[in-house]
């Protein structure tokens, strides 16, 4: 089994080349790796590093051939600009989908990895389904909008399946981590007065679904969310992080201009030091809306996905991993 994996050497990427190893070590993973510098948490893992770039399509042919199943994972989550974001996720789409009908056109499935914030925020606490419209409020979300358009386009000569995950937290993230680290220290900053009711998933349980999707027969030509069964408002999150840390958490709440505008400040800087950041002022955007809520009924019943870890064992592992690599004390 020959399988191809964009974004390997990243957050969700490394964990999908762990699942797979360890569950498929016949597997032949073939990582599309740029940077050197970036092979971190690939260096324990036998796996071909190949030297293509997504942004040139005829580089990506040579890895592609005889290949089975090809995992999209690379993409951009924080850019300088609105160009960024549709250069990173939508052109580097193409570029693979093409190089795919060149030079794999018998792959068995590709599986494509779009994002919740490409369908938008939620009217309610009830999740929407796949049926609900698209109405993404982010360059981020609107660029992961048009990748899927893209592969859309390609879906009648290629078997291709998308998946929209949400928040993904769990050992190795960067981002989510900041708010682990400030209820170690006892606090939680949060934005405006109202609460935020959202969907979550685990690194492991996304990784795995990934390669489920990938090797499952059903699928192709559909679309998924991909989450945890149960929604958790955020301040229910933070007071488990906090008991299961063992700190009282004391809340701050920041009134929405006042954050807004340390937003824009730090969006300014960003731009100066040519240093994408993940506080700006469409992530503000995205905070102010209380509800980012979604189902995963549909990949339970056509792909057989079942979350594995529950809230409480997910943020303790990711927990431990945090105090054991020295980023918690």
């Amino acid at each position: 089994m020959k399988v191809l994996i964009t974004g390997a050497t990243g957050f969700v990427g490394s964990w999908v080349v762990h699942f797979f190893l360890k569950h498929h070590p016949e597997a032949d993973l073939i990582c599309v790796v740029r940077s050197p510098q970036k092979l971190r948490w690939l260096k324990e893992y036998t796996v071909h590093l190949y030297p293509g770039s997504l942004f040139e399509a005829s580089s990506l042919e040579e890895g592609l051939r005889g290949v089975d199943y090809v995992l999209h994972i690379a993409g951009v989550t924080k850019a300088l600009t609105a160009q960024d974001y549709y250069r990173g996720n939508v052109l580097t789409t193409r570029n693979l989908l093409k190089a795919i009908y060149r030079a794999a056109p018998d792959v068995k499935k590709i599986v494509h990895i779009s994002s919740q914030a490409a369908v938008g925020p939620s009217p309610t606490e009830s999740p929407i389904d796949e049926t609900y419209p698209p109405h993404p409020i982010t360059d981020y979300g609107k660029s992961k909008l048009q990748s899927e358009a893209v592969a859309r386009e390609w879906m009648q000569r290629l078997p291709i399946t998308i998946l929209r995950p949400p928040a993904v937290f769990g050992p190795r993230d960067m981002d989510v981590y900041e708010v682990f680290k400030n209820v170690s220290h006892g606090i939680n900053l949060k934005v405006g007065q109202g609460d935020q009711c959202i969907s979550l998933i685990h690194v492991w349980d996304l990784a795995r679904g990934i390669i489920q999707a990938a090797l499952h027969p059903n699928g192709i030509g559909e679309t998924y969310f991909i989450c945890n069964d149960t929604p958790v408002w955020w301040s229910e999150m933070i007071a488990l992080i906090g008991r299961i840390m063992q700190r009282k958490v004391r809340t701050i709440a920041i009134p929405y201009p006042i954050a807004y505008g340390v937003a824009t400040l730090l969006e300014v800087v960003a731009y100066l030091r040519k240093q994408p950041t993940i506080l700006n002022r469409q992530k503000m955007a995205e905070i102010k809306q209380p509800y980012w809520v979604i189902s995963n009924q549909k990949i339970k019943q056509e792909l057989g996905f079942h979350q594995q870890l529950s809230l409480e064992s997910a943020i303790r592992n990711t927990v431990a991993w945090y105090q054991t690599n020295g980023y918690l004390k």
